[in-house]
């Protein structure tokens, strides 16, 4: 493994540690924020994913460049 790579894996490493400790931390402090937040993203990722899910079934298949 080259020095690039081990550097790489221990920046990521230490990032999502220092992520996690934060998220930790700030929950303690302040969880009905947190709690809010992480619902608000849940249900955009829901209503991005059902979008995209329900545009791509609906496309004909001339908008997808398909030849037929």
């Amino acid at each position: 493994m080259s020095v690039k790579t081990k550097l790489a894996r221990q920046a990521v490493k230490t990032t999502a540690k220092h992520t996690a400790r934060g998220a930790a931390s700030k929950a303690t402090r302040k969880p009905f924020r947190s709690i809010t937040l992480l619902t608000a993203g849940v249900l955009i990722g829901l209503v991005v994913g059902w979008l995209l899910a329900n545009h791509n079934a609906t496309e004909k298949p001339s908008e997808t460049g398909a030849v037929s």
